[in-house]
């Protein structure tokens, strides 16, 4: 056994699986660009472990460290496995909220300048918007930033998110299916707004 490679292959797995599972879980949505790197390190100390369990022979699990280490690696890749088959965390089964196309019409909804500040009280305008599925659907979000400030529009529930786009940039998504979604942007989080979705004909304003 080498203990040195068991060590390394052992921080990995928990760096890989920590990398992974934190932006899914919404504890740090601003994580989620390095999932793919956090996957690559993962994999490293998956495929690092049995080098460092087996190498010279068979293990000896005499030292507490070492014994430590195999069960941690052990069950962080077990913990990994037993996700997937699950799918929980970052391989929960998303329902598609996305058309395939644009609607024949489409809604836009402005980020207004100065949203980056949190003293603001109007930040999305419209904030909420209501649109009927496969009529108006298509929403566009438009950067109207007078500095150099990006936002996201990010789903509440994990269905969607626009990543950072900057000032007179836009972001575009066409809503399929009935039903209330809220959203925020990530790096300003009192940035909020809902879009509610329904099928058929809209409900009458009241009043």
């Amino acid at each position: 056994m080498d203990d040195a490679v068991l060590a390394v292959s052992v921080l990995f797995i928990v760096m890989g699986v920590a990398g992974i599972f934190i932006p899914f879980s919404g504890i740090s949505e601003t994580m989620r660009p390095l999932a793919e790197f956090s996957g690559f390190m993962l994999a490293l100390g998956v495929i690092m472990l049995p080098i460092g369990l087996f190498r010279g022979g068979l293990p000896q699990l005499s030292s507490g460290r070492t014994y430590v280490l195999t069960t941690l690696g052990i069950g962080l890749v077990s913990f990994v496995l037993v996700s997937a088959a699950l799918q929980i965390g970052p391989f929960t089964k998303i329902e598609e909220v996305g058309a395939v196309g644009p609607t024949p019409f489409n809604v836009t909804i402005v980020i207004l300048p100065g949203s980056f500040d949190p003293s603001a009280t109007e930040t999305y305008s419209p904030a909420s918007v209501r649109v009927q599925a496969g009529y108006n659907s298509t929403v566009i979000w438009v950067n109207a930033e007078t500095v150099n400030v990006a936002h996201t529009v990010t789903s509440d529930q994990g269905l969607f998110d626009s990543g950072l786009f900057g000032r007179d940039e836009r972001w575009v998504f066409t809503f399929a299916r009935a039903g209330i979604y809220p959203y925020h942007c990530t790096p300003h989080p009192w940035m909020v707004g809902t879009v509610t979705v329904f099928e058929g004909p809209m409900p009458a304003a009241a009043g």
